[in-house]
């Protein structure tokens, strides 16, 4: 299941409108920063397959490029 609008709309806006993104593999030192505008992806920290719920704390705004270096894009 998708996260909702609500946490959608919550997480761009806990984020500033910037990637949340930390990992290294992205070629960035800390946090991506990016700006996400409207074309952005609700990332789960711990993917359903694996327990993750739809909340907010399990939820990252990424920019497009970060969200596909997660080892878990494209998977539910």
């Amino acid at each position: 299941m998708p996260f909702s609008d609500a946490t959608r709309s919550q997480a761009y806006a806990r984020a500033g409108g910037r990637c949340e993104c930390e990992m290294s593999v992205c070629g960035h030192r800390g946090r991506c920063n990016n700006y996400l505008g409207g074309n952005w992806h609700a990332h789960h920290r711990t993917s359903e397959l694996a327990g993750g719920s739809n909340t907010l704390s399990n939820c990252l705004a990424m920019c497009i490029p970060c969200h596909e270096n997660t080892r878990s894009y494209g998977r539910s």
